[in-house]
Parts: C-alpha cells; structure tokens; sequence
C-alpha cells in the first residue's frame, strides 16, 4: 500500500510517500496499519504517537479497517476558498494563498440585522516558544481533506450556534514571513455574546482538526516542524520498543 505522508514526515522519509505490506482480505486496521509501517520505517515508530490516520479523507480509530484500495494518509500535528451561502446565513472557508482577503471576508458576512461581527486573525511572529529569531513560517497541508474539514466545521458552528449569522474559517498556506496573516475566523450575529462564543469554538476547531502543518524557519537558517520536536530519551526508547496505539487519532 502507498501512504501519503504530510508536513514534517516528508524530511523523514525523503518524500511524500512511504510503502508498506498489507493483507489482501481488507483485515488490517489502523493500529495493524501503525505496527506495519514502524516495522518498515523504524526511524518513524517515535513520531508515530504524535500521527494521525486519514483514511478516505476521515482521520480514523486504531480499530477500523483499512480497504485495500483506501486512500491513506499519516498527518503530523497540525499547525491550525469557496464560499457557500444558505437563506440568510454565510459560510465562507478555505484554504487560500497569500494575503487573506480580511475585509473582502468581512464584507460577505454582513448583513443588515448583524450587531456583531467577531473576528480573530493569526499573525506570524517573530519568535515561537523555546526559539527566537523567527523570520517565516511555511504552511502545507493535505489539502481536499482540509477544504472539507474547514467546511464542515463552519457548518457544525452553525448548528451549534443558531443565532449566528455567518462563519468564515481561511487558512492560508506556502510561505509567510513575519507580519503576514495564517488564519482568518469570523462570526456574525445581532448579538457580540454569540458571535464571540462562534468564533472562539470554530477557532479552536480548526486547531485541532484541520490537517495543515507549520514550519518555522530562523535567522539562521534552521528550521523545525511544528509537534514534531524531538523526545526526551526515555519517550523515544519507549516509542522504540513498540508504536503506541493510543494517540489522539479523534481530532473530531
């Protein structure tokens, strides 16, 4: 089977993808799929805690199947478009290519009975945590599986806030250097309590679920993948002696 692999892993491996030996009855699951993969690519059995499955664009349990014919994916951390509109209510997402389009977004969402317009926007800095003398930052990202999640994210927000109006939720990606905006999340509401507690909640979201990965680059040249920092000694011996199945493979 032909894996595709995201963000920091392609230094790991030299490559976007890695190769593996799978049952032919379709009776490999994803923890299967784990062992299979560290016992092929040992150098990658500590990074495996910290890596998701994506199986036919959905991340996936330790215990489902893995089809044969399935499309695999292993996703590092991550980091962190179309538009589509419903009677009176706006969702905007997707991934876009830099500058973000801030007021272009905020256009879109207004609206006549809208009191309140929430919005939080990411910027590149000039340090990260344990380094200093950040000077850029590269996003990638498995992208179909990304421009859906972020749509289906705003849509989830729509339910769960039913007052609001409006989300937008625009990643960017390639590189951006100090000052440029990542990330871009916005709520409309008549009310700033739901389209604060909107924008918050889809925020935190696509943290957590979006697979885009983030690269900081230095003044002098190093760089480092972002969740992909390297163990203390006893994690990674521990990781060596076998791959642990207990990762937050549920980001959703």
């Amino acid at each position: 089977m032909r894996i595709r692999v995201f963000g920091g892993l392609t230094e790991q491996v030299g490559g976007h993808h890695i190769e593996v030996d799978v049952p032919a009855d379709g009776s490999m699951t994803v923890a299967d799929l784990r062992a299979a993969v560290a016992a092929a690519h040992p150098h990658l059995a500590p990074l495996l805690r910290r890596v998701s499955v994506a199986v036919d664009l959905e991340v996936a349990r330790g215990d489902a199947l893995v089809p044969p014919d399935a499309e695999v994916a292993l996703l590092p951390p991550v980091a962190g478009g179309a538009g589509t509109n419903e009677p009176d209510r706006t969702v905007i997402t997707g991934l876009v290519r830099p500058p973000i389009d801030v007021e272009g977004a905020l256009a879109r969402l207004a609206a006549p009975a809208n009191g309140a317009t929430a919005m939080f926007l990411g910027t590149v800095r000039d340090h990260a945590p344990g380094i200093a003398g950040v000077v850029r930052l590269d996003y990638s990202a498995y992208e179909p599986m990304a421009e859906r999640e972020l749509a289906r994210i705003a849509e989830q927000q729509l339910e769960a806030h039913p007052s609001v109006t409006g989300i937008a939720a625009l990643h960017a990606l390639g590189e951006l250097e100090v000052g440029a905006h990542t990330v871009l999340i916005a709520a409309a509401s008549a009310h700033r309590d739901a389209a604060f507690a909107a924008c918050r909640d889809t925020l935190e979201a696509v943290k957590d679920r979006v697979p885009v990965f983030k690269r900081e680059v230095t003044t002098d040249g190093t760089a480092r993948w972002v969740g992909l920092e390297p163990d203390d000694a006893a994690e990674v011996a521990a990781n060596l002696a076998g791959p642990a199945n207990s990762q937050k493979e549920e980001r959703g």
